[in-house]
């Protein structure tokens, strides 16, 4: 369902529908380590800036962060009442960015798993997030074909674009 490089192009981490997150060799292919706690597809799965952990999100309306070298679960984020199809770390790796069905965006402290801000986000839900290089914005994507952009301190929306005609 999802699929990302590790910041130095070694690795390759996977999301399935198996509820699984698999972490690979990007040079051979070799599955390198199994990942197993979600009760749900994995929609949404990213590595920390240092490549130390994995996010991932999940149709169990949970996100877990892991521990990118031993595949050890080191926090469970509880929060999301839909599933959650859209994780990613801002550029230090001290925050994750998360977007669900139940139409919010969410902001959780990564080494806490604390959440700091909510936010609704799209009216048929948020489907992607991500964001900015220097950490201070956020884009989602949402179900209902729009784009928006956030302060990611303040929570407002700074540019609504146009309803994107051929979809997201």
């Amino acid at each position: 369902s999802s699929v990302a490089f590790s910041p130095d192009g070694t690795r390759m981490v996977s999301g399935s529908r198996d509820e699984t997150v698999k972490v690979w060799d990007a040079e051979t292919g070799e599955e390198t380590r199994t990942l197993r706690g979600h009760a749900g597809v994995v929609f949404s799965v990213a590595f920390s800036p240092d490549g130390k952990r994995i996010v991932s999100g999940s149709s169990d309306k949970t996100l877990k962060v892991w521990d990118a070298e031993t595949g050890e679960e080191t926090l469970t984020l509880r929060g999301h009442t839909g599933w959650v199809y859209s994780v990613s770390f801002n550029p230090d790796g001290k925050r994750i960015v998360s977007g669900s069905e139940d139409e919010m965006l969410k902001v959780w402290d990564a080494e806490t798993g604390e959440e700091t801000r909510t936010q609704r986000g799209h009216a048929d839900g948020v489907v992607s997030v991500a964001f900015s290089p220097d950490g201070k914005r956020i884009v989602s994507g949402g179900e209902d074909e729009t784009l928006k952009v956030w302060d990611a301190e303040t929570d407002e929306e700074t540019r609504n674009p146009a309803r994107q005609p051929d979809g997201l």
